[in-house]
């Protein structure tokens, strides 16, 4: 864990750094499956711009909503710091502008839904590593070989105040590596999946939504969560449920009658 590096005499800070090549990456590799979607090039930079501003207006309103007691003291909900944000908020942003960036300009929705998934899954792995690097988004302590104990950087010279608080020096789940080991095993099996079925467009979408609601689901008891607990143990697990069920319904739905018609 390093939550800073140290360049000549500049801090770049490990969370923002992987952050920000997460979001260049994806939009270098949306290009070319938006493009065969049918998007010019000034609509494809339109959308992904718009998609990832709408994506960091979601996080943070959602986050707001799940984790209202963060924002009590000095941090506040319009500040422009990459923190204080939920990945379904922002998720629900990026996705919704998508679709109506896609309805104005009259395009077919499913196959520029399929042409984000590997770049969304692409720079939701880059953000988990620095989020590993970070100190956040971490486990509940652990005894067992998977525990991870990261250095105690509250002390001494350098102090990253609240930040790594819930360590306490103790080994705990590496919850970031396991969420993004899931969504990269999840992101191959879909894909293979898709390819092996000839899949309908909009499927690779749908199942992957599926899938990694599924990680995140599998993970959720592990995270050390400062939310409340009716956020922890009924809404998410509600969330990624519904997700669950009807990504699976929609694709096996979709394909079956689409292989009965082929």
């Amino acid at each position: 864990m390093h939550p800073v590096f140290l360049l000549g005499g500049l801090e770049i800070y490990a969370y923002a750094l992987f952050t920000w090549l997460g979001a260049g990456s994806a939009c270098i590799l949306a290009m070319p499956g938006l493009k065969r979607a049918g998007m010019s090039a000034m609509q494809r930079w339109g959308v992904l711009i718009l998609m990832c501003i709408c994506f960091l207006v979601g996080a943070r309103l959602w986050n707001v909503a799940v984790n209202p007691v963060n924002y009590i003291g000095e941090f506040k909900w319009y500040t422009l710091k990459l923190a204080g944000l939920s990945l379904y908020g922002g998720l629900i942003g990026a996705v919704t502008a998508l679709i109506l960036f896609v309805k104005v300009c009259r395009l077919r929705i499913f196959p520029i839904l399929d042409a984000m998934v590997v770049p969304g899954s692409v720079a939701f792995c880059f953000a988990r590593i620095g989020c590993f690097l970070n100190g956040c988004c971490g486990g509940k302590a652990t005894n067992s070989s998977f525990g991870v104990l990261f250095p105690d950087y509250n002390a001494g010279e350098q102090s990253f105040s609240g930040m790594l608080s819930f360590l306490n020096n103790r080994p705990v789940h590496p919850t970031q590596l396991y969420e993004l080991a899931g969504a990269a095993i999840g992101l191959l099996l879909v894909l293979l999946i898709c390819r092996k079925l000839q899949a309908e467009p909009g499927s690779r979408f749908m199942l992957y939504a599926a899938v990694f609601s599924a990680v995140r689901l599998l993970v959720l008891p592990l995270r050390a969560l400062s939310y409340p607990g009716v956020i922890k143990d009924v809404l998410y697990p509600i969330l990624y449920l519904t997700i669950i069920i009807i990504g699976t319904a929609w694709t096996v739905r979709r394909n079956r009658f689409a292989g009965a018609a082929r």
